[in-house]
């Protein structure tokens, strides 16, 4: 692997060029300054008619020569060029690349909201590693408690969180890698934060006064201005012209209070008034373009006529189920003429890890699809729900592998293959980037893929994951499994000794020990979880086993708090601790 993401074309032929200069290879920004100076090594020639990606860089004898169509051209040849320094330790073979993207929008986001709240300094550090695998979009999704909105000052006065100043910081440091941070805001479900406090309340849709609501009332005027208050709040310290309205699981739409209206005028409609109504405030007020989340259209493709011209629309699924789906979305979407993105996702939620066999063909199915039906963009997604108990660097490789796929997804999958270089050469960049080069990424593969030997495969989750969250009474979830359904002991003994071994072998490695920590956390949540699910299989039984897993408990918490608090403000983790909290009281009941 000479260069990741993987170029369109690369010929490399006979012989050696020796780098002459010295340059700063701190940062990307720091070397794309530097190789823009007059040096021994480095000519670069204007092509305009290239795209504003687009470049050529050619090695022989003479030196090095980058062929750009401009500045944004110029970074992604220096993205390139500083890799092949770096891992060539300056002697770089001879070589002509011709490259682009195959898709013009390649995002991460990630929710800030339901957890963990990452400090500034811990965003930089996503931002630096997506800029060295060429994504060119950022969005951090806000629901509610994670950024100082100045329309309603009191309810974030009493902790810290993002400020406006955090966010003009971000835009800048976005800005000098070429990525356009996104505001992502949302605008109808998911609004259960702000609708649990007495003074928003009302605002929701709801069958009793003591229910706590988490879809906005779209008929009220006032919950119209409330949106507007976030957005006057948000949007002024963004650069970019696009907004992500959100919009997703407004799962009370059609009952309560709007019964009978969407009964008469159709929900599909109803959801079109409000996304509408958005729209036209937003492009009039700020001139930006709305993104939205697709599921709650879909269904109804007799409306796509009455989605707003120039808005896009986010095509997500995560499963993989989910993901064949996807393909008639994508053509009835090109059919009707509507923007979109094809959104995947990392697959940490609900599972403390990324569930990599699913999230693999995840990322891949999402790709294809985009290029092949003429999506404008690929948005992986880095959700939060539980709690945001997964330590961020879960994610680092499926945001590798996805930057392969936005960049060149490469030839459609034979069937055989499953496109196992870009799965290894992912690898390779995250132990670059985090690990000082060790061969941790994959032992973290083999680690995430820990569920597989659980008695059930789950939507979204694990079963160990999702039953730590859970009361020790409680085994059925949702509709998907019931844990006493689900055999012995076997299965978990079966995780917990397969995921010590994994972190025995990651334990011989030395790096960074921050990482080294949050992964070896990671393990003991795991087989926590196991633990649990054995208890819930047989209470009486395991009376026996209380001390041990309460000790257990009682060494997660102290470093769970101080590694969260290094990485992310300390608003947020309330609900993982009270989680392994709420375990333990438990677990010491069945003493009593």
């Amino acid at each position: 692997m000479i260069l990741f993401p993987q170029p369109r074309i690369m010929e490399v032929a006979e012989g050696i060029y020796t780098v002459k200069g010295s340059y700063d290879l701190s940062s990307l920004p720091a070397f794309f300054a530097a190789i823009q100076k007059e040096n021994a090594d480095i000519r670069i020639e204007k092509a305009p008619l290239l795209g504003k990606e687009e470049y050529e860089l050619d090695i022989d004898e003479k030196g090095i020569c980058l062929t750009v169509s401009g500045d944004e051209s110029l970074f992604r040849a220096a993205t390139s060029l500083r890799q092949m320094i770096k891992r060539e330790k300056g002697q770089l073979p001879f070589v002509s690349i011709k490259d682009k993207p195959d898709l013009p929008r390649r995002g991460y986001m990630i929710d800030i909201s339901r957890g963990r709240k990452p400090r500034v300094e811990t965003i930089k550090m996503m931002i630096d590693f997506m800029a060295d695998l060429k994504y060119n979009e950022f969005q951090l999704y806000m629901e509610g408690d994670c950024f100082k909105y100045a329309a309603y000052p009191k309810e974030t006065a009493h902790f810290d969180c993002l400020t406006p100043e955090d966010i003009r910081e971000l835009v800048k440091y976005c800005e000098e890698r070429y990525i356009d941070l996104v505001p992502n805001q949302n605008s109808f479900g998911h609004m259960y934060t702000w609708l649990k406090k007495p003074d928003f309340h009302h605002l929701g849709l709801f069958g009793s006064e003591d229910e706590v609501p988490s879809t906005l009332n779209p008929l009220l005027e006032e919950s119209f201005e409330f949106v507007c208050n976030l957005y006057r709040s948000l949007l002024p310290h963004f650069n970019s012209v696009f907004i992500n309205i959100g919009l997703d699981e407004a799962f009370a739409l059609g009952k309560y209070q709007i019964e009978e209206y969407c009964r008469e005028k159709g929900k599909d409609v109803v959801f079109m008034e409000w996304l509408n109504k958005l729209n036209d405030h937003i492009r009039d007020t700020y001139g930006k373009k709305v993104m939205f989340w697709a599921d709650m259209i879909y269904n109804y493709p007799q409306s796509y006529h009455m989605v707003p011209k120039d808005a896009i629309a986010l095509e997500w699924g995560y499963e993989l189920i989910q993901s064949q789906r996807m393909t008639d979305h994508c053509i009835a979407y090109r059919n009707a003429g509507v923007r979109y993105y094809v959104c995947p996702s990392v697959n940490t939620h609900g599972s403390f890890t990324s569930r990599m066999d699913v999230t693999t063909f995840n990322i891949r199915t999402c790709a294809e699809l985009a290029t092949e039906y003429g999506a404008e963009g690929l948005l992986l997604t880095d959700w939060g729900d539980g709690g945001h108990p997964q330590p961020w660097i879960w994610s680092a490789q499926p945001i590798a592998l996805c930057g392969q796929y936005g960049w060149n997804v490469g030839a459609p999958q034979d069937g055989e293959t499953f496109k196992a270089d870009f799965i290894r050469n992912a690898e390779v960049i995250t132990d670059e980037f985090f690990f000082g080069g060790k061969n941790v990424s994959r032992l973290m593969y083999r680690m995430a893929n820990y569920y597989l030997l659980e008695p059930e495969r789950v939507h979204v989750c694990t079963m160990s994951a999702k039953q730590l969250s859970m009361p020790l009474n409680e085994t059925k979830y949702a509709h998907l499994h019931d844990l006493k359904d689900s055999g012995d002991d076997f299965y978990f003994d079966n995780v917990i000794d397969y995921v010590r071994r994994v972190q025995a072998d990651i334990e011989k490695l030395e790096f960074d020990e921050l990482f080294a920590r949050e992964i070896r956390l990671t393990t003991k949540m795991i087989t926590l979880g196991s633990e649990i699910c054995k208890v819930k299989l047989h209470p009486q039984e395991s009376v026996g086993e209380v001390d041990r897993l309460v000790a257990l408990i009682d060494e997660i918490i102290p470093e769970y708090i101080e590694i969260w608090n290094i990485r992310n403000y300390e608003m947020g983790i309330e609900r993982s601790l009270n989680h392994f909290k709420s375990r333990r009281a438990e677990l010491l009941a069945l003493k009593a």
